[in-house]
Parts: C-alpha cells; sequence; structure tokens
C-alpha cells in the first residue's frame, strides 16, 4: 500500500513538471525555431509518456504480487488453524482476520475480554497462554508482546485427541468392607450384609459399566478409565452413603473404604498403589476414598463419620510379637513424642519406656526440648523424682549421642518427622516404629520399619494399654504411669464424651487394675483460679460465624498456652447451638495455633487438613508461623465455607 501510494505520487509530480516544461517553451518561441521546438516538445511528451506507462505498469505489478502475497499469507493462516484479532487502547476489538470472521461472528467493537473471559490473565500479563472455547472450537490464545494483538490457535483436534486419550487412561480400584471381621461373627449380619448391603456394591459397579472381580469375602477389585472415575469423583462416591444408610437400617456397623489408582500405565505399579491408598484409608477410620494420580498428593473423600475401631485382640496379639522381635534385637530405644507433647503422648511414652526396660536396658524418652504442655509439665515436675528413679529423659541433641545402627527409635501419638521433638534424629535413625492413634497422613515422612495407626482409638495410651499383657509379663506398671495414662484418655475423649468405644472403657479398667487413681487424676485436672477467669474472657470472645459455628480471635499479641486454648475450645462445645467451635491464637512469639473441636455433625479434622493441619472428626488443629491472627481468621472462614459447599455436594457425608 505505501508502494502504490509512492508510485502515485512520483506520477502526479512527472505531469506537473512536464507542464511547466511545456509553458517555459511556449513563452520562448520567439527564440527558437518552429521545428526545433516542436520536435523538443514529441520528446518531451514521449518521455513523459513512458514513465507514466511504465510507472502504472509497476504499480499494477506490485498490486498483484501484494494481492497475490495476501492470498497466500491468509491460505497459510487458514491451513495453520490460526486467527488474528487486533483491539485498541481500550481494549475494543478494531480487526479480526477472515479465519477468526469464518470460524465466529463479528466482535468488531466489543470489549475482547467481553467477548472471551479467558483472556483476562493474558491482559494482566499473569500467563502466556490460556485456553478458550469459541463455538465448540478449542483455541490456545496467545498475546503480541509490546502490541495490542492476539494470536488464536485452534487446537480442536488435538485437544479431542488429548482428552480421549486421558478418558481412556487405565484406574485400579479396590473396595473394602470394613469390619468384615467382626460383622461375620454374627450369623444374621452376615446374612443382612451379603442380602442387602453387597447387592447393591454389585449393582452400583454394573450401573457404571465397572469391571469388577471378588478377590475375598470383604473385598473387591476394580477395572475402569479417567471417563467413568471422573463420573464416580462428580456424584461423590455416593455407594459410601447408600452402604452406610443401609447399615444403619440392618444395626450392623459395616462401611466401605475405596481406593482408586491412578496415572500409570504400568499395571503392577497401579495394583501396588491401590493396596498403599486402601491401607492408609483403613487407618483413618474407614468409610472414605482415598485416591492419587501418579505423583499428585492424595485426595480423600468421605470420612464424615467418626473412626471405628477396627483392631481386633488377634491383630493386637499381632502388633505385640512384632513389637517384641524389634525390642529384642535393638541395642537401645529412644522415644520421642510430638512437639508440646501432652498429657496422652507422656502417658504412653512412659509406658512404652516401661514395655521397653523389660528387653533393653539403655531406654530414654526426649522431653526435654520440642516443649511440654504447660499442666502436663506441672505434673511431671511435681513427680520428678518418682519419675527420674525408672525413665530416662533426655534432650535430642544427648539421643543424637546415643543413635546407633541398631538403635530402636519409637514415634508415639503422632506420625509426622515434622511435628516430632526428635526431627533431627528421625533423619538419623535407621530403625523407627510408629504408634500413633491420629488419621494418617497420605505421604509419611519417614521411612518405619513398623506401623501401627489404629483412628479408631481414643488415645495413644489406650493402644499402648492393650499391648501391656503382651509385653509386660515380667515387668509391672507404677501408679504414676497409670495415672498419666488415664488423664491422657480423659483429656482425648473431653471425659469419655468423644471418640470412646468398647475398648476404651476396656483399657480405662486395665488401668485403674494397674494402680490408676481417679480421684487424683481428676485434682491434677482442676485449674487456678486464673486460668478458669482467662478461659471465660476468651470465651467472652465467641463469634458465630455461620450457623452452629463459633470462632474466637483472639488477636493480640498475648501468649497462650495450649491447654487454655483447648479449654476455652471445649467451653463452646457446652453450649447448646454450637456443633463446631474454633480457636485462633499466638501460642508464642513467632507461632499461631488453631483449636478445633465438634459435636460430630461437623468434620473438623477435614477443615484443618485443608489448611495443612490434622487431627479427628471431633478435635484437630494447626500451627502457622506466617502471616496475622486476622488472616489466619479469614482463611478459617473461608476454609469453613468451603467445606459446608462440599458438604452439600457430597452424597457420602450425609447421614439421615
Amino acid at each position: 500500500m505505501e508502494r502504490n501510494k509512492k508510485l502515485r505520487i512520483e506520477n502526479m509530480a512527472l505531469i506537473i513538471i512536464s507542464g511547466i516544461f511545456l509553458l517555459i517553451l511556449e513563452t520562448s518561441t520567439s527564440y527558437m525555431l518552429w521545428p526545433a521546438w516542436l520536435i523538443y516538445a514529441v520528446m518531451i511528451f514521449a518521455y513523459g509518456g513512458s514513465i507514466l506507462y511504465i510507472n502504472n505498469s509497476s504499480t499494477e505489478i506490485l498490486s498483484d504480487i501484494e494481492n497475490n502475497l495476501d492470498i497466500g499469507m491468509r491460505n497459510a493462516l487458514e491451513e495453520a488453524k490460526v486467527g488474528v484479532v487486533v483491539y485498541d487502547e481500550d481494549f475494543n476489538i478494531t480487526w479480526m482476520s477472515e479465519f477468526m470472521l469464518k470460524h465466529s461472528v463479528s466482535h468488531i467493537g466489543e470489549k475482547i475480554y467481553e467477548w472471551i473471559k479467558e483472556v483476562q490473565p493474558l491482559l494482566d500479563g499473569d500467563q502466556e497462554e490460556v485456553l478458550a472455547i469459541i463455538n465448540e472450537s478449542k483455541y490456545i490464545v496467545s498475546k503480541k508482546k509490546n502490541a495490542n494483538v492476539m494470536v488464536f490457535r485452534d487446537v480442536t483436534n488435538e485437544y479431542d485427541l488429548k482428552k480421549k486419550y486421558e478418558d481412556e487412561a487405565l484406574v485400579l480400584g479396590l473396595i473394602n468392607f470394613d469390619n468384615y471381621e467382626e460383622v461375620s461373627e454374627l450369623e444374621d449380619d452376615l446374612a443382612y450384609l451379603n442380602t442387602n448391603i453387597r447387592p447393591m456394591v454389585y449393582d452400583y459397579c454394573k450401573e457404571h459399566n465397572l469391571v469388577y472381580k471378588t478377590l475375598r469375602n470383604n473385598r473387591i477389585q476394580l477395572i475402569l478409565n479417567e471417563k467413568q472415575y471422573s463420573e464416580l469423583k462428580d456424584e461423590r462416591f455416593s455407594i459410601l452413603s447408600a452402604v452406610r444408610k443401609e447399615a444403619k437400617k440392618g444395626d450392623i456397623d459395616i462401611t466401605l473404604s475405596m481406593a482408586f489408582a491412578r496415572g500409570n500405565g504400568d499395571l503392577e505399579e497401579l495394583d501396588k498403589m491401590a493396596s498403599s491408598l486402601l491401607e492408609i484409608a483403613q487407618t483413618r477410620g474407614g468409610d472414605q476414598v482415598v485416591t492419587r494420580k501418579g505423583d499428585e498428593e492424595a485426595q480423600f473423600f468421605g470420612g464424615s463419620s467418626e473412626a471405628k475401631g477396627k483392631r481386633s485382640k488377634v491383630k493386637v496379639r499381632v502388633v505385640s510379637n512384632t513389637l517384641r522381635r524389634l525390642l529384642k534385637k535393638a541395642s537401645n530405644v529412644i522415644i520421642c513424642g510430638h512437639l508440646e507433647a501432652d498429657a496422652d503422648c507422656i502417658g504412653a511414652a512412659l509406658c512404652l519406656s516401661a514395655i521397653a526396660s523389660n528387653y533393653v536396658e539403655d531406654v530414654a524418652i526426649i522431653t526435654r526440648s520440642g516443649g511440654v504442655e504447660k499442666t502436663t509439665a506441672d505434673i511431671l515436675k511435681i513427680n520428678n523424682d518418682e519419675l527420674n528413679e525408672r525413665h530416662d529423659f533426655i534432650t535430642e541433641s544427648e539421643a543424637l549421642n546415643r543413635l546407633r545402627d541398631d538403635s530402636l527409635v519409637i514415634m508415639v501419638d503422632h506420625h509426622m518427622a515434622s511435628n516430632s521433638n526428635g526431627q533431627a534424629l528421625l533423619k538419623e535413625a535407621k530403625k523407627i516404629v510408629i504408634i500413633d492413634h491420629h488419621r494418617r497422613n497420605a505421604d509419611l515422612d519417614t521411612k518405619p520399619l513398623f506401623v501401627y495407626i489404629e483412628a479408631g482409638a481414643s488415645s495413644a495410651s489406650e493402644l499402648v494399654c492393650e499391648l501391656l499383657p503382651y509385653l509386660l509379663k515380667k515387668g509391672y506398671l507404677e501408679d504414676l504411669e497409670a495415672n498419666m495414662m488415664y488423664l491422657g484418655m480423659i483429656i482425648d475423649t473431653n471425659r469419655f464424651r468423644v471418640r470412646t468405644g468398647e475398648r476404651t472403657f476396656e483399657a480405662a479398667a486395665a488401668l485403674k487394675a494397674y494402680g490408676s487413681d481417679p480421684i487424683l487424676v481428676d485434682k491434677w485436672q482442676k485449674e487456678p483460679f486464673e486460668n478458669v477467669r482467662k478461659v471465660a474472657e476468651m470465651v467472652d470472645k465467641a463469634e458465630m460465624v455461620r450457623k452452629g459455628i463459633v470462632v474466637i480471635t483472639l488477636d493480640s499479641k498475648e501468649i497462650y498456652n495450649r491447654s487454655l486454648i483447648s479449654q476455652a475450645c471445649d467451653r463452646l462445645m457446652e453450649m447448646k447451638e454450637v456443633k463446631a467451635g474454633f480457636v485462633i491464637a499466638h501460642i508464642s512469639d513467632s507461632e499461631m495455633a488453631i483449636s478445633a473441636r465438634s459435636d460430630g455433625s461437623i468434620n473438623v479434622q477435614l477443615i484443618m487438613e485443608k489448611m495443612h493441619g490434622g487431627g479427628h472428626l471431633t478435635g484437630a488443629g494447626v500451627q502457622r508461623k506466617e502471616g496475622t491472627i486476622l488472616e489466619l481468621k479469614k482463611e478459617l472462614v473461608s476454609t469453613i465455607d468451603q467445606y459446608l459447599e462440599e458438604e452439600k455436594k457430597d452424597e457420602s457425608n450425609i447421614i439421615k
């Protein structure tokens, strides 16, 4: 276009110059001979006409070339399925290439971000490419740097092919009937399971076109693809709710655990992953789905009901035998609890120390680093002399000095090294045992030889108490140790109000036989007047953020010990209208914490897990070092809203 304009200007200049030249000749005829003038004029016109003809020809040739180039470019863009859109400084579309006009209606004059909302990250500079769907076609959209131009590349075929490949990717699943061993012991319960519940599971598989095969009486293997898995996920694995309701109707204690392994073409690896995920589902209490794709983090669905006690006495005996073998092979034993150890953690550690002393001379408990909760620390201080006669309390540094290749390190009342008072020790230890009652994280940050995690247990003290008859035949348990374990059970169950089962009361009775004194333990629990007043002040700041959900926000710089926070949270649960309570406060100059409690209708463990914490359905928490109290509250309320929204969709979380 610029070339044509230039040629037109040159043509006009030539004509004007020729005219001026002729005018000069006309005025000077008196000085020239007529024939010479005529010949000269003819030459001038011939020259001008030639130039004009050449220029016009050049213009036509260049125009043809440009038209041909334009057609070629359009054809090339059409073949490449690429479109171009130009917009002005106000984001109004000023021009659309023919490819875009052909494949969508004209949007010239519209705001580009109103036509395609997906391009906003490109305009903001947050992303280099986005996927947009226009009239069922898929486009990768990119923005040219320093220009108001967007390029649309049609990837419909590639996208559909990739989607088809992803939809047909293999998924292996497992279904497990939780508590099957206990249910099968009663003929009526087993008959109800086989007649009413098992057919429901089979019908569910047929309805979703899943290939299924019974591996044994309590386990079914599933073969499906990603598309089928997505359908199950979209309906929130409704079979969990259906089985739970039917079991409740028949008054039998049966639930489902499900696991799905994805993202790997290796059948053997998928099989191993599915088995591992199912184990995680069961150690978290069952009645839930655990799924993982490749190396991504595991996802959890369901798990809204309180974990049931699924350990049998046979399993306890097997665990005891395994622990005995490990103790006999160890040169020394080091027991570590979690940070800011509470009564349950210390009580279980004292019991394990008494057990290990039957097999190993060198047994130590890490308590002098990592912190001990105030009430528990006061009890340890009062009984310091008596405890030091039986137990060796050390720091983590001392533990590292004692660590050898054949040392046995026992993690009690926790299963993540990041929450341990022996973090450095666990990095170096070669033989680790875990004994815990909290719902298990999908990935452990240690490599233990043996894991005994039972989310159905009320406390770690309950777990180790059950081991005593098998491991303490030659030794004994002091009254003080039994009292500390009993205190741990009382605190973790809120005086036997939550997370209690038949096994809990059996353990409490056993501790009574070992010498625990409920009256003394009750005295240990009594709080000073100042603490009671402080808790009352904390509760006075309670705010109903959602119906039935109360939050106490302590946004001052004052430091609160964990015991006071827990007491304030427990006090909230004594109110008639409260279904769940949360307390947010500083627990040190550099750390904040949330303590959460529930009556069982709201799963505070799932809420805390979303914030990278953990715990139980009725009691959980999280710690943070970054941010402010008010920011943490905002995140908590947002997470609660997310949980409540998911509850509406999640059929597996509803019991009618």
